[in-house]
């Protein structure tokens, strides 16, 4: 089977997870940034983009939403 990559911007990290694992491919690194509150928790980039076919097993890298800097 191939990966076809999902779109996962804008889901939770687990649901991402989920949804990259059904599609025959692994979380990759996963990185965090400042976010707006509500993105906090969220997927804000990928790479690959959406719809890429590469080999079974391949790795989908994460952005993740921190939240806004606490004062």
């Amino acid at each position: 089977m191939k990966c076809v990559v999902p779109n996962v911007v804008g889901l939770t990290l687990a649901r991402a997870r989920t949804r990259i694992v059904n599609h025959h491919c692994r979380v990759g690194a996963i990185a965090r940034k400042r976010s707006s509150l509500q993105k906090r928790g969220k997927v804000l980039v990928q790479a690959p983009k959406p719809g890429k076919r590469l080999k079974n097993g391949a790795k989908v890298n994460l952005v993740i939403g921190k939240g806004p800097r606490r004062t």
